[in-house]
């Protein structure tokens, strides 16, 4: 859909639910996709996107926060729930095109709308690319992209996944034009950003949870020293801790471990204590092939900086939405720049 489209059906959907008068016109400068006033007051610059959520969010407050007319205001087709409390959090205003807001300025104005679907959204066909197999394989893919043009037989032992699953998720890549053919042997990824965007929503929303293992606590005693904490095969820390090891800018407040040891084994050797209720140790369970050398990270008991970054984008934090942004800028940016 094109970024008009998207435009106008949105402020034509937000005049069905409010009743003060809007002015949409176009600038004159080219960082700015239009300009709204709403209510007569002063007039807000907009930036407009497809799909936003905490993955791209970042990008697009740096967009924002470049031009210095008037308010900020994003429009988008569509803005994730957890996009949403970030943006209010800092006070952007924005309207998705079923009409749903958040209008906030100095001078008096205040709307916000939650609950309206757009029309002839049902029976969106499903994307298998983006299920528990498929968000296996991507992350493979992003790590290697040489791996598109190996066989199902590689790519199912280094994802992790089976073999039988592989052609459709390729096919539906292809479809979504995030795989492309070169020529009769030669496969490459292509809108890496987006599809990097697609992944990370889909990982948080449909993998991760499904690997959770339990809540934890550290022993008093052990919590000061977990950077030297020998974590042993097959564990490695996640979200904060590793972002901290990565960075050295966030001190964890939250401890996230991904492991395929057994629980007796980590609560024994990494005392901890099982707190379903208040623990803040995560422990999750390992979903790529650990033997595999893309996976590997130098021996630093850390996870993949991609996950890491992925990590850190579901937590909703703002303090952690920082630390993201900086690792992708130091880990990640060059390898999704097209």
């Amino acid at each position: 859909m094109l970024e008009n489209d998207i435009l106008y059906n949105a402020v034509e959907n937000l005049k069905k639910w409010i009743q003060l008068p809007i002015d949409l016109k176009e600038s004159n400068d080219r960082s700015i996709d239009a300009l709204l006033s709403i209510g007569n007051t002063q007039e807000y610059y907009v930036e407009v996107k497809r799909e936003v959520h905490t993955s791209n969010l970042h990008n697009v407050l740096d967009q924002l926060s470049r031009s210095i007319a008037g308010f900020p205001m994003l429009i988008a087709k569509s803005i994730s729930k957890s996009a949403k409390e970030i943006l209010k959090s800092e006070n952007i205003s924005y309207i998705d095109m079923a009409g749903n807001c958040f209008i906030k300025n100095d001078e008096g104005i205040y709307i916000q709308i939650e609950g309206k679907k757009l029309e002839g959204n049902e029976g969106k066909k499903k994307h298998v690319a983006f299920n528990k197999n498929g968000i296996k394989l991507i992350y493979a893919f992003l790590l290697d992209e040489d791996l598109v043009n190996q066989t199902y037989d590689v790519m199912a032992k280094t994802s992790n996944i089976s073999k039988s699953t592989i052609g459709n998720i390729l096919k539906d890549l292809r479809e979504k034009q995030f795989l492309i053919q070169l020529n009769r042997e030669v496969k490459k990824l292509n809108n890496k950003q987006e599809l990097l965007e697609r992944w990370l929503q889909a990982y948080n929303e449909k993998l991760k949870p499904s690997l959770f293992r339990g809540k934890f606590r550290f022993l008093p005693n052990r919590l000061s020293e977990w950077k030297n904490m020998n974590l042993g095969v097959d564990t490695f820390w996640g979200g904060e801790p590793a972002s901290d090891i990565l960075t050295d800018y966030l001190s964890p407040g939250e401890w996230t471990i991904y492991s395929k040891r057994s629980k007796n084994d980590l609560i024994k050797n990494l005392h901890l204590v099982p707190d379903p209720k208040g623990g803040n140790v995560s422990v999750y369970n390992i979903f790529w092939n650990v033997e595999e050398d893309i996976f590997d990270n130098d021996s630093r008991q850390i996870i993949n900086p991609l996950l890491v970054y992925a990590d850190l984008i579901g937590t909703n934090d703002n303090r952690n939405f920082e630390t993201a942004r900086k690792i992708y800028e130091r880990e990640l940016s060059t390898h999704f720049t097209e």
